[in-house]
């Protein structure tokens, strides 16, 4: 009888932690999740709340017999006066503005050589080597109308009339590249719905409505289309692909899915993919569908050349992004591991600062390893890095196999993932470019996010890879360093040549015409 009191006592303890853990999760959703960095806690404070971790794992306020071994010691290296980081004044250098209008101004009155203004003064002046700068912002309408009001001449006898030609450098095209580039870029590179676009040029007196944005984006979309297509050739022979998918809504789907059978895929969802090429470029790549992250994928795989050797996917353990059989080396996200004892690091404070203090010193290691060429990070992440994540293995199986953690408990079920993904978890110890995390294709679909959560739906299969096609040009231009703005502008202007030659208009390739005439003046 006492035996059964005391498993009905810790299932019930069980599943109050289940459920204060999934109502932090609801907490975070709402209110959004804060850093999850493992910060030191004072010498002070330690003691003051039990939920409270050192870095090295050992809780201050569990009273008792402290179980965890082992206990490694603190990594003294990072001392508190190179946490607070140095603060400048905030502002920007000049040199941080490569896209800004450059106007030069000459002195009206002097010249090299001539006398010193200064009465008092017979000295002369002699132009300075470093200009002094002055930066200014100016704001305008998202999209400006300009009105040009051509006069006509009739003749009174033929009845032909004459208007006057528009002023030298105007395109006679309604829609100038300039406007297509503004509505592209503020819809998905900003993740404004074009109801709210609609409202500013309207306040603005300058009214565009939606209807026509839509139709300006799909023209955008097929004029870049080859060089998106161009982009996946190329990135089926990159070296590293980092992937994942987040939820989409598409009408045209949704209507579907109410005559599927049951059984039958209903998901939509847009896959982000992120491939680092051996020449160092980064292509990102967007597919909006029924198809999850491993199946596009796979797709790439089929495209790539033969004989090439197999390339590295970064990912988390999901199995919707493993799917196919095509050869690759797995590379697990070991930040999706740490995630799972962060969220309950305050309910096993002893076991999660462990796990997370020796994670920590893992990125320490790869930070330590930035400037190195990759077979030297291999040798150092074998060294230092993978001690410890076989360390940690061993821990793990230990509280496992002496059943010190029960395991269908939150901490059981982050220890189980850990040790079932271990081999892909320290694939960045045994192969020298794999990845620590898959945080660039996470980073990728957070404008995919912003798009669905600000317009909240596509309304057919078209339109969604429209959205794919622009949103993969716009984070290729970011991800390369390539002005979005003057890139794409430039690729519009020239949009009959990109069909036969999209090789030559590449985000890293090519940057534009504004910055092809700096470096010729350079």
């Amino acid at each position: 009888m006492i035996a059964s009191l005391l498993r009905t006592f810790l299932y019930i303890v069980a599943q109050l932690q289940e459920k204060k853990i999934t109502l932090l999760k609801i907490k975070d959703m709402i209110f959004g999740r804060k850093s999850e960095k493992n910060k030191k806690e004072k010498a002070g404070k330690a003691g003051k709340d039990g939920d409270q971790t050192s870095e090295s794992g050992s809780g201050k306020g569990e009273s008792g017999e402290q179980r965890r071994e082992p206990r490694n010691e603190k990594d003294e290296s990072a001392s508190a006066d190179s946490e607070s980081a140095i603060r400048g004044h905030g502002r920007n250098p000049v040199s941080a503005y490569p896209g800004a209008k450059k106007v030069r101004c000459r002195h009206r009155e002097l010249q090299s050589g001539h006398d010193c203004p200064d009465l008092r003064c017979e000295g002369r002046v002699y132009r300075v080597l470093r200009p002094h700068q002055f930066t200014q912002y100016t704001g305008q309408p998202a999209i400006t109308v300009t009105i040009y009001e051509q006069e006509v001449m009739r003749c009174n006898d033929c009845g032909k009339e004459y208007e006057a030609a528009l002023p030298e450098g105007v395109s006679p095209k309604r829609y100038d590249e300039t406007a297509d580039t503004a509505m592209a870029i503020i819809k998905y590179g900003l993740a404004t719905p074009y109801n709210r676009s609609a409202a500013l040029q309207r306040d603005c007196g300058m009214p565009l409505s939606e209807s026509v944005m839509s139709e300006r984006c799909k023209a955008v979309s097929e004029a870049l289309y080859p060089i998106y297509e161009e982009m996946r050739r190329r990135a089926a022979d990159g070296k590293v692909f980092y992937g994942d998918d987040t939820p989409v809504r598409i009408l045209e789907l949704m209507k579907e899915n109410k005559e599927k059978e049951p059984g039958e895929r209903v998901g939509m969802r847009t896959s982000g993919i992120v491939v680092q090429m051996k020449e160092g470029a980064w292509i990102a790549l967007y597919m909006s569908g029924r198809k999850h992250a491993g199946e596009n994928l796979e797709e790439l795989y089929e495209m790539r050349a033969p004989g090439l050797e197999a390339p590295i996917q970064m990912s988390d353990a999901l199995a919707s992004n493993w799917s196919g059989e095509k050869e690759r080396i797995q590379a697990v996200c070991l930040a999706h591991a740490r995630r799972k004892f962060w969220e309950i690091r305050s309910f096993y404070p002893n076991e999660c600062g462990y796990v997370l203090e020796r994670i920590g010193k893992v990125y320490q290691n790869e930070e330590a390893t930035k400037e190195m060429i990759p077979e030297e990070r291999l040798e150092y992440h074998r060294t230092q890095s993978g001690p410890i994540m076989e360390e940690l293995r061993e821990w793990m199986e230990r509280e496992m196999a002496e059943k010190k953690v029960e395991p269908n408990s939150s901490l059981g079920k982050a220890i189980r993932y850990y040790l079932k993904n271990y081999y892909g978890l320290s694939a960045f110890a045994r192969h020298a470019e794999a990845p620590l995390d898959n945080n660039p294709a996470e980073r990728a679909l957070k404008p995919a996010v912003m798009i669905r959560k600000n317009s909240y739906f596509y309304k057919t299969g078209r339109g969604a890879n429209d959205g794919a096609i622009i949103l993969s040009m716009i984070t290729s231009c970011r991800l390369n360093g390539t002005n979005v703005w003057n890139w794409m502008v430039s690729v519009l202007k020239r949009s009959s040549e990109v069909s036969g030659n999209p090789a030559a208009f590449l985000p890293w390739v090519y940057k534009g015409e504004a910055e092809e005439e700096e470096a010729r003046a350079a």
